[in-house]
Formats: structure tokens, C-alpha cells, sequence
């Protein structure tokens, strides 16, 4: 029986482990790479370097792969739809990535649901953002409507000034997006993540909710268990199950929220394996990437269930400093993922994850860890 093809958009982190899961598995993977010094292309034999967003690029590449599935939103849509309309097999669906890669969609697909959101007001260009801040009085939250991650595409303004500043780039053009969503900052008294997973059957399993610290707009930490309520635990899986169902996902979804005041308030999703699901390759019987390749290749899903009582994963950030990596001999009490990245103020170069029985003790070891192993720039 022919091995099933695999092909991933995208050459990131997230394929590279997606990669690393596949050997456990008999599949196999080819990837698209944006650039030719991607992480996954380090170990992935079966790979090409091209714009996913080239529908020629992307077309050439689905000829040799039996299923598509993504590391990242930077796509055209258009380009998978008449793809998947053609019969070729994207997992997850042109009907999940739209969503996906589309906050403008994600904010009425919540309204839709009755999912509890913060206020929002979609803006086309900037008189629309003027218009709004008489509704959301300052201090406000603008989110570019695509395309940004890790802080990128999120403006948080304060003041008048800011404000004048952010509408003049979008009318001078140095800003080239028009479409944004504007909400009031709101207070957040913590973040949380929820990883669900769908195979082709409809069969949905959950792992554990997570909570996830914030710096500067980056995720640097996520910790099991979430020292939640058990009704907000309950109610932030039921709202992955029923977005999963919803959008017809085949394979991970990612649903990240804000808790404030005691109030679960979706922020977004993300249709493909996701950073706060990392710390899962060493918590849980079946790691998200396992699983997300099991349910594109139409194979039966594995156990999510946590085998460890805590754990904590930190991410490895590149420092401002332009001298050498550090390079230290502290012992590592935590599992290292490096991803082979050059390195760059504010990139994720890599995560570490440490479990045990106790909380406090594994945010110990994790954050230890990663400062152990923190980039302080490339060597000259």
C-alpha cells in the first residue's frame, strides 16, 4: 500500500516538528519553503522553495502530494479554493483557512456562535477607525484584519497622538493594510489556549487547557495545568468543539481567550498546530503534531490525555544584543527544540519544555532552562 504523501505549506517551526512527529508514523512529507533557509528544510528531503501565494507555485506542488496542510495563514485563499474545487484534498478546508487567516470572519463567526468576544467594531481605512474610537473611547486595541502574529499587526493606543499618528500611516500608505478591527483594551487578568483536534470522521478530542504568559505581544510561557475554574475549563473546550464542528476543521484548531473579570472572552484561532501546543510533545500521550498529521492523513486520532502532572514550556526569544550566543555550561534540567534559525531580536529560535508533579517546580526548571540557552546574536 502506497505511503500516504503529506504536503506542508510552509517550512517553519511548525512543519519541522509536524516532520520530526511523521517519523513515528508512515508518511510521507514534502514541504513548500518560502525561503531556502527555512527550518524544516534542514531535514526534509522532499522539498521546494517558493510563494505559496504564486498559484502556479502552489498548483506545481499539489501535483505530487496526495493532502495539503499549512504551517502558516500566509496564503491565498482564492488559490486553495480552486485547488480544493479541482478535488485536491486540503486539510484543514478552504471553509476553516478562510476564517483562519481572516480576523474580520473570525469576529462574525463568533457573533454567529454567541461566543463571548470583546466589544468589536470592524474598520475599513481610517476614517472608520476614527468613527469607532466614539464607541470604544481610547484606550484601544487596533488588529490588522490579516496577516499579523507574535504582536505583529496589533496596535495598542493610548493617547490622541497615537491615534494621529497610526491614521496618517494608513492614508500615507505606509501602513498597506485598510481592513482592521478596533476594540476597547480591556482588562485581562490572565490568557488561556485550547488545542482540539478533528479527523475526517468528525471524532473531536481536547487536550488540556493551557495558561499562556504575554510579553510584548509574544507568547514566552505556557503552563499546565491552568489553575482554572473547572466551569471556565469546560466552557473554553466546549467553545473549541463547537468552532472545530462549525468550520468543518480536519485536524488541530487552536482557540486562544482572555480572562477578565472572571469572564471568558474569545481572542483567536488559529487552524494548525500553535505555539501553546508545543508543550505537548512531552505532556501528553499524542503531541499536536502527531495528531494533526493523523487527521490530515485520515488515520485514527491518538490519546491527548496528560501523563505528567505539570509542565512548562518557555520559548527561546532572540535577545537585542548583536554579539555571539551565549553559550553556557549550567545543566539543562528540560527538554531542548532548538529550531535552526538565524537569529533576530523578538524571533522564536527555539522552546524548552520541563515536566514533573509540581507547578512551581517545572516553571522553574523551564524558565532556567531558557535562560540558559538564550541567543544573544549570531556569531560574526
Amino acid at each position: 500500500m502506497k505511503r500516504p504523501v503529506i504536503g506542508i505549506v510552509g517550512a517553519g517551526q511548525l512543519a519541522l516538528m509536524m516532520f520530526e512527529a511523521s517519523l513515528r508514523m508512515d508518511l510521507d512529507i514534502h514541504v513548500l519553503a518560502t525561503n531556502a533557509d527555512d527550518p524544516a528544510l534542514r531535514v526534509v528531503s522532499h522539498a521546494r522553495v517558493g510563494d505559496p501565494r504564486d498559484a502556479a507555485v502552489l498548483r506545481s506542488f499539489a501535483e505530487g502530494v496526495d493532502v495539503i496542510t499549512f504551517d502558516h495563514e500566509l496564503i491565498d485563499i482564492d488559490s486553495v479554493m480552486a485547488l480544493e474545487h479541482e478535488g485536491q484534498l486540503m486539510r484543514p478546508g478552504s471553509r476553516a483557512l478562510s476564517v483562519a487567516i481572516d480576523k474580520r470572519r473570525q469576529h462574525l463567526v463568533f457573533a454567529e456562535l454567541g461566543i463571548e468576544q470583546p466589544p468589536t467594531y470592524v474598520a475599513e481605512g481610517a476614517d472608520a477607525i476614527r468613527a469607532a474610537t466614539a464607541n470604544h473611547p481610547l484606550p484601544i486595541v487596533v488588529k490588522h484584519a490579516s496577516g499579523g502574529y507574535d504582536g505583529r499587526g496589533v496596535q495598542v493606543i493610548e493617547r490622541h497622538e497615537q491615534l494621529d499618528q497610526f491614521l496618517e500611516s494608513i492614508r500615507s500608505g505606509s501602513v498597506a493594510d485598510t481592513a482592521f478591527l478596533v476594540q476597547p483594551k480591556v482588562q485581562i487578568d490572565f490568557e488561556v489556549a485550547v488545542q482540539v483536534v478533528r479527523s475526517v470522521n468528525g471524532e473531536i478530542l481536547a487536550y488540556p487547557v493551557v495558561r499562556t504568559v504575554q510579553e510584548d505581544g509574544i507568547c514566552t510561557t505556557v503552563q499546565l495545568p491552568a489553575v482554572l475554574p473547572d466551569e471556565l475549563c469546560v466552557q473554553a473546550t466546549a467553545t473549541a468543539h463547537r468552532l472545530a464542528e462549525h468550520l468543518d476543521v480536519i485536524g488541530v484548531l487552536a482557540v486562544e481567550f482572555f480572562i477578565s473579570d472572571g469572564q471568558l472572552l474569545v481572542n483567536e484561532i488559529a487552524a494548525r498546530p500553535h505555539n501553546s501546543g508545543h508543550i505537548t510533545i512531552e505532556s501528553c500521550v499524542t503531541s499536536q503534531f502527531e495528531n494533526h498529521l493523523r487527521a490530515v492523513a485520515g488515520l485514527p486520532l491518538g490519546s491527548t490525555v496528560a501523563v505528567v502532572g505539570a509542565a512548562s514550556m518557555v520559548n527561546i526569544i532572540g535577545a537585542e544584543s548583536d554579539h555571539v550566543i551565549a553559550v553556557s555550561t549550567t545543566p539543562i534540567d528540560a527538554a531542548v527544540h532548538l529550531y535552526g534559525k538565524s537569529h533576530r531580536p523578538g524571533r522564536k529560535l527555539g522552546h524548552v519544555t520541563a515536566v514533573g508533579d509540581s507547578l512551581e517546580d517545572v516553571v522553574s526548571r523551564a524558565r532556567r532552562a531558557a535562560s540558559a540557552l538564550v541567543y544573544q546574536g549570531a556569531a560574526p
